[in-house]
């Protein structure tokens, strides 16, 4: 069974809640973090779907065209890596339409998929799958079915389904991974499909929790950073609940992904619902 590796692509300081206005003196480290990741996926054979930040689109345009080149899928992250539900939907739209048209600018292919950025589409902001849709996107993963002080619907669909507006119109909903918890824990999931929790799981747990997925005929999305495979990236003072998951076994990342990648097999979003995809197109 096939299933889906993402990348958030975002350089290091982008992720960290620092505002857009505040980057400028950060090192740029984007470029050199992908190409560990490009190698690895191309000695696996992996094909994933990168979901590029605007800016990064903007101020790497070589990089953009090299994901692309290599055979990937490339989707949107939105422009300026803010929280969906901070956004007022005249602003996400605007930052939307920037970076989409930023990347087909570069790639010259249609860009399907969106994922925001802290999976910040919850209750607040369903409002956002609206504005995907009628900007002709066709599908989206940024909705987790978790508790999480930044993020989450703990009780939304775990398995891909299409949302649909009272209007009628539809997109392709596809969550991360997680698995559900049993009795006396139900309806909690636990997240498992990669990102912070790919590092702090023994990766034997994290296997465990991906094959169980799996023996239930369910499919599988595991996503990462390009900063998480760069243990030498400058460590600045945060939050401690920023810093705690930021900074955590950063130099386990790659060596977990390689064990990953033998163990399952991974395509891009659009390679493995080309089907439902082009349902939603016709």
């Amino acid at each position: 069974m096939s299933h889906v590796f993402s990348i958030d692509v975002e350089d290091w300081y982008q992720g960290i809640e620092i505002p857009m206005d505040q980057w400028e003196g950060f090192e740029r480290r984007v470029e050199d973090s992908m190409e560990r990741l490009l190698d690895l996926m191309a000695r696996y054979d992996v094909t994933a779907t990168c979901f590029v930040l605007g800016k990064v689109a903007e101020e790497h345009p070589d990089l953009v065209r090299g994901i692309h080149d290599a055979g990937h899928e490339i989707a949107t992250h939105g422009y300026s890596h803010e929280k969906v539900y901070n956004l007022s939907p005249e602003r996400f739209r605007r930052e939307l339409r920037r970076s989409v048209n930023l990347i087909q600018g570069l790639t010259g292919e249609r860009v399907l998929g969106h994922r925001a950025p802290y999976f910040s589409i919850t209750e607040d902001a369903l409002w956002a799958l609206d504005i995907l849709r009628e900007e002709g996107l066709l599908y989206d993963s940024s909705i987790h079915p978790v508790f999480n002080y930044r993020y989450g619907i703990p009780n939304a669909d775990r398995q891909p389904s299409v949302v649909e507006s009272e209007d009628g119109a539809q997109v392709l909903e596809v969550p991360v991974a997680t698995y559900p918890l049993p009795d006396p824990l139900p309806d909690t999931n636990m997240p498992c499909g990669g990102g912070a929790y790919l590092r702090i799981y023994p990766y034997r747990l994290q296997r465990w929790f991906l094959r169980k997925i799996e023996e239930r005929g369910q499919h599988i999305s595991v996503y990462v950073h390009p900063w998480e495979v760069d243990p030498e990236h400058p460590k600045i003072d945060l939050p401690v609940r920023v810093s705690a998951t930021h900074y955590w076994n950063l130099d386990s990342t790659l060596s977990k992904l390689e064990r990953l990648f033998r163990d399952f097999s991974f395509r891009s979003y659009h390679d493995v619902f080309v089907n439902e995809l082009e349902a939603l197109s016709a």
